[in-house]
């Protein structure tokens, strides 16, 4: 008998990084970090030692949570299905996350974010 592969549904995290708004901010956001270090040599010297300094934080916390992270990997799959469930409400309710964020930019030149979340708060929460 042949076994059929299943794919697992993709990580909550992998859907939010591919959204076209959220890649395209951290490409943005990342050339103009790695413009900025280019320019001035003492703000690189600094940044490279900060970023050293995450690397081994991160290398540290996740050897540390990894026998957590394993024993939680049930509930870890459940709240991973929802937190997708509710991201595709999200996706229906905003199609601007699926546009660059250049494209998103243009929609809304004077954008006032304040003003924006309290009128479209009842999207958040219904």
């Amino acid at each position: 008998m042949a076994s059929v592969a299943v794919d697992p549904q993709p990580s909550v995290v992998t859907r939010v990084i591919n959204l076209p708004l959220v890649s395209s901010t951290y490409d943005l956001m990342s050339s103009a970090y790695l413009s900025t270090k280019d320019q001035y040599p003492y703000l690189k010297s600094v940044c490279e030692m900060a970023e050293k300094g995450v690397k081994t934080i991160t290398s540290v916390a996740m050897t540390s949570a990894l026998p957590i992270i394993q024993k939680l990997e049930p509930q870890i799959a459940v709240a991973n299905i929802y937190a997708c469930k509710g991201l595709d409400r999200i996706e229906e309710r905003l199609p601007i996350l699926n546009q660059p964020s250049t494209q998103a930019n243009t929609c809304f030149p004077n954008l006032d974010l304040d003003v924006c979340l309290e009128n479209n708060s009842r999207f958040l929460t219904s």
